[in-house]
């Protein structure tokens, strides 16, 4: 069967196949009876808009294209339904592309994107830390980059992200003010922005706590997932018992963490502390549920899009680089440290494990 086209609704309503353009694209020239009845017959008879056509003539596809570091994180899968939201809610089609945590494989789909002619992009979570492969890329589409921020050197490209070194130190501020002294932090690859704001916002935190520098634990994973925070508990078991407490780079680390812990024989969080960063839904289903840090992914998302759609625009677009606050969501998994002659009879008799 053949495509509905505007001249079969045209012929069906009598009227012209302009008048049947307009109406469909709401035009103010036309008037709302006839644009009622217009979009009642299209509906009826099945009419589906010839998007390829309209891109022709207004020069928009009417799609955005969405590349994420990896499918695989948390984050991303919670920061990807606020942006499809805000999308679909000015009428725009979503493409989605996984660049599996591979920076050529980033670029490569920057490119296809370019060849379809979106609209504009949005990179969430990207894998460069500095702007220069991405602004190659800006002069050809309106770009957003989400969950990275530059500095206060102004770049001509619109980011958003949280403020990922106020993160790190809320955690680790709350582990010192638990008590806490010997604090190590499991952080992802320095490679990501966001691990490395991490991390300066422990060594702040602990710092201003007066704590040596020789003193402060840092363990760099190769990802942010589960398996990364299980080994790297087992790291600190095994060369850093005096650990009291553990900050972790998300929440599926902290996950890792606990198993690892709990493995060990020790009780989370007599024996030792957890804090994990995200606010998954997982994080308050563990047991203990767990203390986190909570980022905004929905507004994320939509101030992504809501800055692409202003570029796309164009008038008096300015390039802005946002960064929104996070907040501590204490739980169950952080108390204050025991005494060290309590903890001490574990320490002895500790056995390190091979995983």
């Amino acid at each position: 069967m053949p495509a509905i086209t505007i001249k079969d609704i045209a012929r069906k309503l009598g009227v012209s196949g302009s008048t049947v353009s307009r109406a469909l694209r709401d035009d103010p020239r036309i008037s709302k009876v006839v644009t009622s009845q217009v979009k009642d017959t299209a509906a009826r008879l099945g009419y589906i808009p010839n998007i390829a056509a309209s891109s022709l003539r207004n020069g928009k596809t009417k799609f955005i294209g969405l590349i994420v570091r990896d499918l695989r994180d948390g984050f991303c899968l919670e920061v990807i339904p606020s942006i499809e939201a805000a999308c679909t809610a000015d009428d725009y089609g979503l493409l989605l592309c996984d660049a599996t945590a591979d920076v050529e494989q980033e670029s490569q789909y920057i490119n296809t994107f370019l060849q379809r002619r979106v609209d504009g992009i949005i990179v969430l979570t990207p894998l460069t830390v500095i702007p220069d492969p991405y602004l190659k890329f800006k002069s050809q589409a309106p770009l957003v980059l989400v969950d990275i921020e530059f500095g206060e050197d102004p770049v001509p490209i619109c980011t958003v992200s949280v403020d990922h070194r106020k993160g790190g130190y809320l955690s680790t501020r709350h582990l010192l003010d638990l008590g806490h002294r010997h604090i190590a932090f499991i952080t992802g690859p320095l490679s990501l922005l966001s691990c490395l704001r991490y991390v300066e916002g422990y060594k702040k935190a602990m710092t201003e706590a007066g704590i040596p520098i020789d003193d402060q634990i840092v363990l760099i994973g190769k990802n942010t997932e589960a398996r990364d925070g299980y080994e790297g508990m087992f790291e600190i078991l095994n060369h850093h018992p005096q650990a009291t407490a553990v900050a972790t780079a998300s929440d599926l680390m902290a996950a890792g963490a606990l198993k690892a812990a709990q493995e060990s024989g020790l009780s989370v969080p007599r024996d030792i502390s957890i804090v994990g960063y995200d606010d998954i839904p997982l994080s308050s289903l563990l047991t203990p549920s767990l203390t986190t840090i909570k980022q905004n992914k929905d507004e994320l998302g939509s101030i992504a899009v809501k800055l692409l759609f202003e570029e796309i625009g164009g008038i008096d677009h300015k390039h802005k680089q946002l960064l929104l606050q996070p907040s501590l969501i204490v739980r169950g998994s952080t108390a204050p440290p025991i005494k060290s002659a309590e903890l001490q009879p574990f320490v002895d008799n500790f056995k390190p494990r091979t995983r």
